[in-house]
C-alpha cells in the first residue's frame, strides 16, 4: 500500500514536469492554486476535461449525502458490527446486529419506515446497569443505523442531517459525527474545529497538497480528488488530514470516499478514519460498506476507541 501510494504521488509530481506542464494554477478565484495532475488528467485536458468544472463539482457534490439519505427511504438489509477496545487494543465490548428496513403506511396515510431486527448479539460491558449504552459511539451507531420505531420518510438531506443546537450531549455528539461522516471538507457549525474543516477556504487550502488523478473503484472508472495535509502545516491548523474521493467519470456520482480527521486540543481530542464505498443498486446510489475507526476523548467522558463496520444488501427502489 505504501509503495503504491508513493508511486502515485511521484507520478502526480513528475508527469506535469515531463510533459511540460506545471501544476495547475488558479483559473478562477474559487480554484485552489497548485493542484497536481496525473498523466491521465493531463491527456484528458487536451480532449476537453475541465479542471475548474471538476473542482466545482467536488465542492458542490450532494450525491454522497443523498446516498445516505437512501438508508432511510428504500427497503434494504443491514448488517453491522461494532467493537470497543481498551488502551492496549484489547476488545472490551461488542455489538452485532442484522436488520431490514420496511415501508408502512400509517393511519393518516403517510409513509413511514421501520427497521425490523433480525438478530442481535452483545458482548462485554456494553451497557450501563439501567440498559443504556456505556459508550456514546455505540449509542450513536445504534441510533443512526438501527433506529427504533416507525419514522417519517425523509425528503431531503436537511432532514437527514438534523440540527446540532439544543438537545442532549448525545444529540449534539451524534449531530457532529453525522456531519463529519457526510460532509468532510465543508465548514460546519461545530465549536473549536468547525472552521478548520473547510478544505477550499483560502486560509485552509494553503495547508494542503491537492491533486486529481485517474483510478478504478468498485468497477467504476473514476476521477479522484485528493487532499493531503502538508508536512509543514501548523499543529491543529486543519482537521482533515487526508481525503480521497472517487467520482464516476460517466455519471459524476461519488463512488467512494476515504478520509482521516485528527484534532488534539485541551478540550477535545479525536482521531477518526473512515472508508465509505458506494454503488448503484436497483438504480439507487447507496452506501454498501462503511468502515469507521475512531478514538474520541470527550470532556467529562470516558475515552472511547471504537471500530465499526456496516454492510447493506438487497436494495429495493421504492416508487
Amino acid at each position: 500500500m505504501l509503495a503504491r501510494w508513493s508511486l502515485r504521488r511521484a507520478v502526480q509530481v513528475l508527469v506535469p514536469v515531463l510533459l511540460g506542464r506545471a501544476p495547475v494554477a488558479a483559473q478562477q478565484d474559487s480554484l485552489p492554486a497548485g493542484i497536481l495532475l496525473d498523466e491521465a488528467v493531463v491527456v484528458a485536458q487536451r480532449e476537453g476535461f475541465d479542471v475548474a468544472a471538476f473542482i466545482a463539482r467536488v465542492r458542490t457534490d450532494t450525491t454522497f449525502r443523498h446516498a445516505f439519505l437512501n438508508l432511510r427511504v428504500h427497503p434494504h438489509r443491514t448488517e453491522g458490527e461494532l467493537r470497543v477496545h481498551d488502551p492496549r487494543d484489547r476488545e472490551r465490548a461488542g455489538f452485532f446486529r442484522t436488520a431490514h428496513l420496511v415501508r408502512i403506511q400509517g393511519a393518516d396515510g403517510a409513509d413511514r419506515t421501520v427497521q425490523v431486527t433480525d438478530s442481535v448479539r452483545e458482548t462485554g460491558r456494553l451497557r450501563q446497569p439501567d440498559g443504556d449504552h456505556r459508550y456514546l459511539t455505540a449509542r450513536m451507531f445504534e441510533s443512526l443505523f438501527f433506529p427504533e420505531g416507525a419514522r417519517p420518510v425523509p425528503r431531503s438531506v436537511a432532514d437527514l442531517d438534523g440540527r446540532r443546537s439544543g438537545g442532549s450531549r448525545f444529540d449534539r455528539y451524534r449531530a457532529d459525527l453525522k456531519r463529519f461522516m457526510f460532509s468532510p471538507g465543508e465548514e460546519l457549525e461545530v465549536p473549536i474545529v468547525g472552521d478548520k474543516l473547510a478544505l477550499f477556504d483560502p486560509d485552509i487550502a494553503r495547508h494542503y497538497a491537492m491533486s486529481i488523478w485517474s483510478g478504478v473503484r468498485n468497477g467504476h472508472d473514476c476521477w479522484v480528488f485528493s487532499a493531503d495535509m502538508r508536512p509543514d502545516a501548523p499543529r491543529n491548523a486543519v482537521v482533515v488530514r487526508t481525503m480521497d474521493t472517487w467520482f464516476d467519470k460517466a455519471s459524476g456520482q461519488v463512488i467512494a470516499r476515504e478520509y482521516r480527521m485528527q484534532h488534539a486540543g485541551l478540550i477535545l481530542r479525536f482521531d477518526i478514519a473512515m472508508v465509505v464505498d458506494l454503488d448503484v443498486r436497483d438504480g439507487l446510489l447507496v452506501p454498501t460498506h462503511v468502515h469507521y475507526d475512531g478514538d474520541w476523548d470527550l470532556p467529562m467522558q470516558r475515552r472511547e476507541r471504537v471500530r465499526f463496520f456496516l454492510r447493506t444488501t438487497q436494495w429495493e427502489a421504492w416508487p
